[in-house]
């Protein structure tokens, strides 16, 4: 007869196992003769290997009269060299059993290649082959700028594209990361390619980038091929200095009205700028914020969706580049509870700087963090971004050494003082898109009101009375 199985009691929750202890992966760090910094991380027991290379040609290097030039410089890279075209690119990555991929981002332009470790020297020698000898063809750019422009006029219908523009927009008037990172219809229109080639000789040059190789592999080992590869190259370019981002802060709460008729649910952001992702509050300020907005349980989220039904989520993020990026909170309300959504968060950022908050809700938040970092660190291209974290805000080595512990130590005292210095609730910019006839009324005593059809044409302004 078998033994009788042990009853579980399912109305109670298992008891959580003890906490294993974590550690980041070693890397090398070091840099070539030519000026080419390499970081290396063996992860063994699994046959891939992640090739990244960044370069300081991200979004924040466009001119002002040319929004979007880094991101259609970096989609071209890879549309033929002086030995392959674009089709032979690709295939050459297919047969490697692999991928390969160019972009930019606010911070940086890359090249990324994925593949199997066997065929790493091969991703090497593309991944020179691509950043030293592009050729920019003249058909390549048209059919990829036709691709954005086409993009372009496909999210004016969309409204979380159009919040997010006119967000962007009125926080950081007058500097780069005012424009969409895409750029404009305009700008895009003319973009030629000797345009596309003057900031690609100005910012992918091997001084100021650096090579990211995670995988099953010997780091030394990796480090002579990459000499091999690189040290007989000749760099492609200079290095720019990176420009300064100055937003003028707001001196009152601002409302801004996009206008869809008809639209049952409205596309809500509020918020100012933020702190640069080197900024010594970075820590507090990520505590900070999960507990506010940051996870499922997060004040804002409670409160809209739980406590009041007006949403099926809320968020908030300091968005981390190497200038100040945006503190952003986002939410889709119903559109009838567009203004009263608004005063509850404001609510939420009032009470967060006016209170210690409670040892337990800390705790939580804390404890949240640390037990799903390592869930980041699962793939080869995880530990990769996090050692591209390194890199391009020029982290110490033992960064990740120390970082839950530092979390960890976060005091409620900390809390509050982060939010007395970078949330500013009477100095906030407010974007809700939907439509105006019906949203106008409900942000009155808000702050001042200027409605915008989608396209970005102010449609009026109208001061309604300040609270």
């Amino acid at each position: 007869m078998a033994a009788e199985r042990p009853r579980v009691d399912r109305s109670v929750s298992p008891p959580p196992r003890e906490i294993r202890p974590f550690q980041f992966p070693p890397f090398l760090r070091t840099r070539l003769p030519n000026g080419l910094a390499v970081i290396a991380a063996r992860l063994p027991n699994l046959p891939l290997v992640s090739l990244e290379l960044i370069a300081p040609a991200g979004a924040q290097y466009d001119p002002p009269e040319r929004p979007g030039i880094a991101t259609l410089t970096s989609s071209v890279l890879d549309e033929g060299t002086a030995l392959r075209s674009s089709l032979e690119v690709a295939a050459m990555a297919e047969r490697l059993g692999g991928y390969f991929t160019t972009g930019a981002d606010w911070d940086v332009g890359y090249l990324t290649t994925g593949l199997l470790s066997s065929h790493r020297r091969e991703g090497l020698d593309l991944l020179a082959e691509v950043l030293t000898a592009p050729t920019f063809p003249p058909e390549e750019i048209d059919r990829l700028r036709r691709q954005r422009i086409s993009e372009i006029l496909r999210r004016r219908q969309d409204p979380s594209a159009l919040a997010d523009e006119r967000f962007h927009r009125e926080v950081f008037r007058g500097t780069a990361y005012a424009e969409p990172l895409q750029g404009t219809e305009e700008s895009l229109s003319g973009l030629d390619r000797d345009a596309l080639l003057d900031f690609y000789r100005g910012h992918y040059g091997f001084d100021g980038s650096t090579l990211i190789a995670v995988g099953d592999f010997d780091p030394a080992e990796l480090l002579r091929e990459t000499e091999e590869v690189f040290g007989a190259a000749s760099s492609p370019g200079s290095v720019t200095p990176r420009p300064e981002i100055h937003p003028t802060p707001p001196r009152e709460v601002s409302v801004h009205l996009v206008d869809r008729p008809g639209a049952a649910q409205t596309e809500l952001r509020l918020g100012h700028v933020g702190v640069p992702r080197t900024d010594p509050d970075y820590v507090p300020l990520l505590v900070l914020n999960t507990l506010l907005g940051g996870k499922f349980t997060s004040r804002i989220n409670l409160n809209l969706r739980e406590r009041h039904g007006y949403t099926y989520g809320a968020s908030s993020r300091f968005s981390t580049r190497q200038g100040p990026g945006p503190f952003t909170v986002n939410a889709a309300v119903e559109t009838s509870a567009a203004g009263a959504s608004t005063r509850e968060v404001l609510h939420e950022l009032r009470r967060v700087r006016e209170a210690l908050v409670e040892p337990e809700e800390l705790a939580e938040t804390v404890g949240y963090i640390v037990g799903v970092f390592p869930y980041s660190l699962q793939t080869v291209g995880d530990v990769g971004r996090r050692l591209e974290t390194l890199a391009v805000f020029d982290l110490p080595d033992d960064y990740y050494t120390h970082y839950l512990r530092k979390i960890a130590a976060v005091t409620r005292e900390e809390i509050q003082e982060v939010a007395l210095r970078h949330l500013d609730p009477e100095r906030i910019a407010v974007v809700a898109v939907g439509p105006a006839e019906i949203l106008e009324p409900q942000f009155e005593g808000v702050g001042p009101v200027t409605v915008w059809s989608p396209e970005g044409e102010p449609r009026a302004a109208q001061p309604l009375r300040s609270s």
